[in-house]
């Protein structure tokens, strides 16, 4: 679609694209601010909706998990009382946060998908506690599971914390980091406290498995306490310090390190709970502390915040503006001097420069400063002017490189055909010297090996005519009388390699006007070689022709590989519409020739795919280059074009050693009697040319298998055979030279 947008719409899109991106950055970061200052502004109703009530069932799930495993250590009803009330305080907890985290001013503030994520995660684990308080209920749990399905309920409520947290204030989000490490230290104070209190309230020491999960827990919450104090801000950081510095703290580390050891028999289970409740509270209180200070300051940056948002917009809607309008007045005058130098450069490509081309291709003489002036833009734009100097010289260029082109292609022309010329003499030549050869040989050996340099030096003569084609020339070759059509495909067929491939099937009594004939010939010739080229070697090739509508329509059928679609159309172009001879282009020159011949007498050539799954070549004589007649009318037969026998009589069954000559290897071929020599009507007497006799049909002519191969005969009757060719190929030749054809 670009490709047919005027070149005011393109210029219009390259300055409103680049604006309406200014735009929608300025709109993004517009949003961005206002929902970063909005977020701001809700940490305090998110906090007093969802974080406040999860922070408090967090401390009640954790007194809750305290007195569950100080019950499964001895259930005592003074244990079991204690449980039910902490369960009921949880209970209320539970009920408080589903209330207020489900109110509309909850459902707003938790803005994110990640908090919307971690809310029904933490919903979902508070339905799970039943199925714990059961278990403890029953005594079904150990200290070690236990502390498992608390740390569920625990995890849950910390990420919907930590989803909470997520706020693009670099201060705001510091401090929130810290403080939810030190929760999360907690948390895992409260676990190891639990599995502690749960062992020494019975009597014992920890069994091996809650020992290595006691040191765990140690572990993680030391280094959840130091990494928390290296995250939080100095002025947050003290309270924390104060607590890690004070006696409870060091007495706790003391018991931690007995416990792991082994040692903590020599704790009770009072002095653990008075010296963990007196940490926990003060965990508790300084963490409660710090996030209220932490929702106080984030109201003041959220009012900077917007603040710096509204002035932003501001001044980012003006500087939009502004540009719109500079864009607009500088695109239009633009787009009118791009659409002159666009006028002024169609004018060039489709009308001046052409019509130069096409006088010079045609030889005449140009001169390029007059008939390509330089191309002038109004402008007051240095780069469009520029451009319009630059088209002149570039037309001026392209005058220059055209005629020197054409000069170079005509003289090549004229040395291709100038060479072809003298091979076509030489080769006449050779022509010459192999008649007379022919004249005096009487030996059948070495007259069957001049009968194949006579074939070889045809086939060259017809090469050396598609250069003299190619070059732009005229073959030379012309009959003085018209040819008939079965002719003229068999002397096609004569100058192929692979002829005794070729089966040439009866034609209509049609015949070819002499000054088309030799074209004619040259065309199928090239259409029969490549068909017999590109077809493996034990199938044949079947010619065959008949009168149609407009003319005489002649099939060239292989039994190759064929052509694929992509292949037959580029092929059926070139055919139909010859381009101009690449030099470049090695690959089937024949076709080539073949295009060229067809144009110069308005032959139409297609290609086609075979029912055997090759290629058909379907050449279409029209009217004004046949005559037909009828059965009274007999066409006249040039003797130039009799034909011969395609294999010597008495040389044995070897088609490698006949001596080349494709009219016998047609359907016709099957015509001729089992021996030119031997005696019955269908055949001339032993010292004479072979005779065809015409059978009734062609059904039944291809019904009847083909001949035998002929008997060994003497030297004499050889000899007399012999005689009798040479005779012929005498007369032909003469014939051919009374015609003017150059051969």
């Amino acid at each position: 679609m670009a490709s047919s947008r005027s070149i005011r719409f393109k210029i219009t899109a390259l300055l409103v694209i680049p604006l309406l991106s200014l735009a929608a950055l300025w709109i993004f970061g517009a949003a961005v601010t206002t929902r970063e200052s909005t977020n701001l502004l809700s940490v305090s109703a998110l906090y007093d909706n969802v974080g406040r009530p999860a922070e408090d069932l967090t401390v009640a799930l954790q007194h809750e998990h305290v007195l569950s495993a100080e019950y499964l250590g001895a259930r005592s009803q003074r244990n079991r009382d204690a449980l039910i009330e902490q369960r009921q305080r949880t209970d209320e907890y539970r009920e408080r946060m589903r209330r207020l985290a489900l109110g509309p001013d909850a459902q707003d503030a938790l803005s994110t998908p990640a908090m919307r994520t971690g809310f029904a995660d933490a919903m979902a684990a508070m339905d799970r506690i039943d199925a714990t308080r059961s278990a403890v209920d029953v005594g079904s749990v150990d200290l070690p599971s236990l502390t498992r399905d608390f740390a569920k309920f625990s995890d849950a409520m910390h990420r919907l914390v930590t989803s909470m947290s997520v706020v693009n204030d670099v201060s705001i989000h510091q401090r929130s980091r810290g403080l939810i490490s030190m929760a999360y230290s907690k948390e895992f104070l409260t676990r190891e406290r639990a599995l502690a209190a749960g062992a020494l309230i019975s009597g014992r020491a920890m069994l091996p498995a809650e020992q290595r999960l006691f040191a765990r827990l140690v572990t993680t919450r030391r280094f959840l306490f130091e990494q928390a104090l290296t995250e939080l801000p100095a002025g947050v950081r003290e309270p924390f310090d104060a607590l890690a510095a004070s006696a409870s703290f060091h007495r706790l580390a003391a018991m931690e390190d007995a416990l792991v050891t082994g040692a903590g028999l020599e704790y009770s289970h009072a002095l653990l709970r008075s010296v963990t409740d007196e940490v926990d509270g003060s965990y508790q209180r300084t963490l409660t502390q710090a996030g209220e200070a932490l929702v106080a300051a984030a109201r003041p940056m959220a009012v900077g915040a917007f603040l710096r948002a509204g002035i932003a917009g501001v001044l980012g809607l003006l500087a939009v503006v502004t540009s719109l309008i500079v864009a607009v007045r500088v695109g239009s005058g633009l787009s009118r001097e791009l659409t002159e130098l666009r006028n002024s450069a169609a004018d060039l490509a489709a009308v001046r420069l052409p019509r130069l081309i096409a006088r010079l291709r045609r030889g005449e003489q140009v001169d390029a400063d007059a008939e390509a002036p330089t191309i002038t833009v109004r402008s007051t734009t240095t780069e469009v002017r520029d451009v319009g100097t630059a088209f002149g010289t570039v037309q001026r260029t392209a005058v220059h490189s055209a005629a020197e082109q054409a000069r170079v292609r005509d003289t090549s022309g004229k040395v291709l055909r100038n060479l072809a010329r003298r091979n076509q003499t030489l080769l006449q030549a050779q022509l010459k010297v192999l008649d007379s050869l022919q004249r005096t040989v009487e030996d059948p050996d070495v007259l069957r090996d001049l009968f194949r340099v006579d074939h070889l030096t045809t086939r060259m003569r017809r090469h050396a005519e598609g250069l003299v084609v190619l070059a732009g020339g005229n073959p030379g070759r012309t009959y003085r009388e018209d040819v008939a059509a079965i002719d003229a495909l068999r002397a096609a067929v004569a100058e192929v390699e692979d002829y005794t491939r070729v089966r040439v099937l009866p034609m209509p009594n049609v015949t070819i006007a002499r000054a088309a004939a030799a074209d004619v010939i040259h065309l199928c010739a090239e259409l029969v070689e490549n068909a017999t080229r590109f077809s493996p070697a034990a199938t044949d090739v079947t010619v065959r022709g008949e009168l149609v509508a407009r003319g005489l329509a002649v099939e060239i059928e292989d039994r190759g590989l064929g052509l694929t679609d992509e292949e037959q159309r580029a092929l059926n172009a070139k055919l139909s519409s010859p381009p101009e001879f690449d030099p470049t282009e090695t690959d089937r020159l024949g076709l080539h020739v073949v295009a060229r011949l067809a144009s110069r007498h308005d032959i139409r050539v297609e290609l086609r795919g075979s029912a055997y799954g090759g290629t058909t070549a379907i050449v279409l004589l029209p009217d004004p280059l046949i005559t037909v007649h009828h059965a009274a009318d007999p066409p006249t037969r040039p003797r130039a074009l009799t034909p011969v026998p395609t294999r010597l009589p008495g040389t044995g069954p070897d088609p490698g050693d006949a001596v080349p000559d494709p009219a016998f290897s047609s359907a016709d071929s099957s015509n001729s009697s089992d021996a030119p020599g031997s005696s019955g009507s269908s055949g001339s007497p032993g010292g004479g040319l072979p005779r065809r006799v015409r059978k009734k049909s062609p059904a039944a002519q291809s019904r009847q298998e083909r001949p035998r191969a002929p008997e060994e005969r003497t030297p004499e009757e050889a000899r007399a055979l012999l005689s009798s060719l040479q005779s012929g190929w005498r007369r032909g030749r003469a014939d051919g030279e009374r015609d003017g054809e150059e051969v």
